[in-house]
């Protein structure tokens, strides 16, 4: 075989019944997976309905992108839905680890960075510099969307988010007889807010596996204890994202986090749907303004730059419209192939306090 040329991946694809084209890339160290063909999904097909069509009928596009041994615990994907006519916005699938999320804010920015990259998107003329404008349909509804490009490459991607709210505050006691104060917000996505050394932690690379262990006690002391309504349904929410906060580091930044998911994940960016959440929380405690900055730090020192752009209301509920802006850069394209005859196949997941096989 010659090793200085390219395999012949025709020959690979009859290995398998099952196929999916990826473009792997990171926004400020979280990874996102977008699936560009294999997920046979109908050209302007709406993403809800994809979603519940891949919910039931599909789920393997999910864990072959994500789980273990071709992702992680902490991968994300997302599966692409083309225009049904030329000029139409392109649609997404949000999948991770544990579920199919409604939106989220890094690999929003993930998929925009591709598209542009791929040349599906963007400004005719080459080499373009300057501000470019487009949006994506998302299970939320449409995401708005400014990339920032030089020289015809996609340098950042900001989006806003249409409506993010603050919920309520608890003062949550911990087996330790401690008390902490907790801010619950939703920001496409339901977060808890809880200090990181009032818990008696503390946010460090080497000890992520006591954060995850921990946010799984404080998880199950919210939903214990929480009793304020979804106002949108009446019900209690089930908050699955605990997101723990700390003083910054980077002298640029206000504002410090690191999400753990019900997965058993953590972001290793400062997590998109998370900022528009604690933006939201910071307006309604008259910690923040609108119109005034807040930039967030991540574990791994990048940075998202949000605003609550204006007041938002939804059904009579008051909250927020939020921007984010983050940078993405491509990492890979591959194929990944399920062999009929391997018992792993469709993938797993081990350790994270939730193992699936």
């Amino acid at each position: 075989m010659d090793l200085t040329r390219p395999f012949d991946l025709p020959s690979l694809s009859r290995m398998t019944s099952r196929m999916l084209e990826v473009v792997d890339s990171h926004t400020c160290g979280q990874p996102t997976r977008v699936v560009i063909a294999g997920a046979d999904l109908a050209p302007g097909l709406d993403p809800n309905e994809a979603r519940e069509l891949l919910r039931a009928k599909r789920d393997w596009v999910r864990r072959v992108s994500v789980f273990e041994p071709r992702g992680h615990r902490s991968m994300f994907s997302v599966a692409l839905i083309a225009p049904a006519s030329p000029g139409d916005d392109y649609g997404v699938v949000y999948m991770d680890a544990a579920t199919y999320p409604d939106m989220c804010g890094h690999a929003t920015i993930g998929a925009a960075t591709t598209l542009i990259e791929l040349g599906l998107v963007g400004p005719i003329m080459p080499g373009y510099d300057g501000a470019f404008e487009f949006g994506l349909r998302t299970p939320a509804g449409r995401v708005e969307l400014r990339a920032t490009l030089k020289n015809g490459r996609c340098e950042a991607v900001a989006f806003r988010l249409g409506f993010a709210f603050y919920l309520c505050s608890l003062e949550l006691r911990l087996g330790d007889d401690r008390t902490v104060p907790v801010h619950i917000a939703h920001g496409g996505q339901w977060y808890a807010f809880i200090d990181v050394a009032a818990a008696g932690l503390r946010v460090e690379a080497n000890a992520i596996d006591a954060l995850i262990v921990a946010a799984q006690d404080i998880r199950a002391r919210i939903a214990a204890q929480l009793t304020s309504a979804d106002p949108r349904n009446g019900k209690p929410p089930v908050v699955g994202n605990i997101v723990w906060t700390d003083t910054p580091r980077d002298p640029q930044a206000t504002g410090f986090n690191v999400p753990v998911s019900a997965a058993g994940s953590f972001d290793r960016s400062p997590c998109g749907t998370a900022t528009c959440a604690r933006m939201a929380a910071l307006v309604a405690l008259g910690q923040l303004e609108i119109g005034q900055s807040f930039v967030n730090e991540g574990l791994m020192g990048t940075l998202y730059r949000g605003m609550p752009v204006s007041p938002g209301v939804q059904n009579g509920i008051g909250g927020i419209v939020a921007q984010v802006e983050g940078s993405a850069w491509i990492t890979a394209h591959s194929r990944l192939l399920v062999d009929e005859r391997d018992p792993l196949g469709n993938g797993y997941l081990v350790g994270g306090g939730a193992a699936v096989l």
